[in-house]
């Protein structure tokens, strides 16, 4: 359970929600669906950060400011936001000199540790030729560019990601690491940088592949460090060797040992790349690293093995036809359904098409076993099926929020009737003056 209080925020006047599996926001442009879903975003980690954390804590709202690119013209007096899970409970208030941030921990949950993953809706950004060098920020771009690189690594053009939305065409990417570049080849034949691609691959590309790689492959590979988490192990390693508890004296010669060993295999492997000798080590010697690494991280209580992921991805409709929205729906979903893991996804959009694709998710979820098996197959949606109790989905509007699902979970038939009416309205007024000439 995880619920959020978010008060005279942006656009934001008063809004009050608990976390589902699947969240959606819908809302003009500007009602504040950003807003919302930077703010659950920056509060798991900051929840995360201060379980797993001794160190000093950051200033929340000065943080959020940075990675989120929010101003401070965006909080007032009366600026507030409340966070509260099973251990932890949590309380910001804003200040411009100086915020107060209440932080509770409980002490009977085991906390669950979580990959959090901000896709914006700037995505495309990653496509750009050169960015290896780009480091002059780090807010939400550059952390889903670190992904980005992370999840692209391993594609070579033997090992293609095939684009699963048919919408998309018959499109598969690699990274060709010789030349640093980004790569698409359409109908097995034609082959062009991502960057010439058009809006609709530049954007959708990056997003699935980040998508893929944060809900599966992150948990079948030895993870790396990110340089922020390597920040923080050296904090807490300063934290523990300062330390004053002589009950504690074996576990900091047990870590300072461990460090110094990992410090010489790094600097010499470093060395050995550096001079072109990295074949003279054995195959699994990189391994060896990220094991040791895993361990001295595990040792002093940080980053243990990722539980779960949380996913929030801003406008996943960017660029696309609306048959290409639905397909993308079905498909995030599907996978979703295909792992045991508790992953979280949050959703910001303007468009109808995603709610109709997410509604007949719902509904299947709800008909599933009066469908016979050997037709479900023939519903586009089958495999992305979800009991609705799983998904919420939210309208926003004048700075508030209201829930447009009815009492079985389904959208409500008025809401998606007035998608529809809106657009023929005006159509049907106009008919009445057309003049048949025949």
């Amino acid at each position: 359970m995880t619920r959020i209080t978010i008060h005279n925020i942006g656009p934001i006047k008063n809004v009050s929600l608990e976390l589902n599996k699947i969240n959606v926001f819908i809302g003009p442009q500007s009602s504040g669906k950003s807003t919302i879903a930077k703010i659950i975003s920056y509060c798991s980690w900051y929840e995360k950060n201060a379980v797993l954390h001794t160190s000093k804590r950051p200033d929340f709202f000065e943080e959020l400011m940075v990675f989120h690119n929010f101003e401070p013209s965006y909080f007032s007096s009366d600026s507030r936001i409340e966070y509260e899970t099973e251990i932890c409970k949590m309380d910001f208030i804003w200040n411009s000199k100086d915020s107060i941030c209440n932080v509770l921990l409980g002490k009977d949950k085991i906390f669950k540790n979580r990959k959090i993953s901000y896709i914006p809706a700037e995505r495309n950004f990653v496509t750009l030729p050169g960015l290896g060098k780009y480091n002059e920020t780090r807010d939400n771009v550059m952390s889903f560019m670190y992904e980005w690189f992370l999840a692209k690594n391993e594609l070579t053009e033997r090992n293609a990601f095939s684009t699963p939305i048919v919408g998309l065409g018959n499109v598969s990417f690699y990274y060709d690491k010789d030349s640093d570049s980004d790569r698409i080849s359409i109908n097995n034949n034609c082959a062009l940088k991502l960057n010439h691609a058009s809006s609709g691959l530049r954007t959708c590309i990056p997003m699935l592949i980040v998508f893929h790689y944060i809900i599966n492959d992150i948990y079948t590979t030895l993870r790396t460090q990110t340089p922020f988490e390597i920040i923080d192990i050296e904090e807490k390693l300063q934290f523990v060797k300062n330390g004053s508890d002589d009950s504690k004296e074996n576990l900091k010669e047990s870590i300072a040992d461990l460090k110094n060993q990992l410090d010489e295999l790094s600097n010499l492997f470093k060395y050995a790349k550096k001079c072109n000798l990295e074949d003279k080590f054995p195959p699994n010697f990189n391994n060896l690293l990220l094991n040791m690494q895993e361990q001295l991280a595990n040792t002093i209580g940080l980053y243990s093995q990722y539980f779960y992921s949380q996913v929030i991805i801003e406008e996943p409709e960017l660029n696309l036809f609306p048959q290409t929205q639905q397909e993308l729906i079905y498909h995030m979903f599907s996978v979703l359904n295909e792992t045991a893991r508790e992953h979280q996804l949050v959703l910001t959009t303007h468009s109808p098409f995603i709610l109709f694709a997410i509604n007949n998710c719902m509904l299947g979820g709800l008909v599933k076993n009066k469908i016979p098996n050997e037709e479900q197959s023939n519903f586009a949606s089958h495999a992305a099926w979800i009991n609705p109790s799983l998904v919420s989905i939210y309208e926003i509007f004048d700075g508030t929020i209201r829930s447009i699902q009815d009492e079985d979970g389904i959208i409500e038939d008025n809401y998606l009737n007035q998608a529809y009416k809106e657009n023929s309205d005006e159509y049907l007024t106009m008919l009445n003056y057309f003049e048949d000439e025949e």
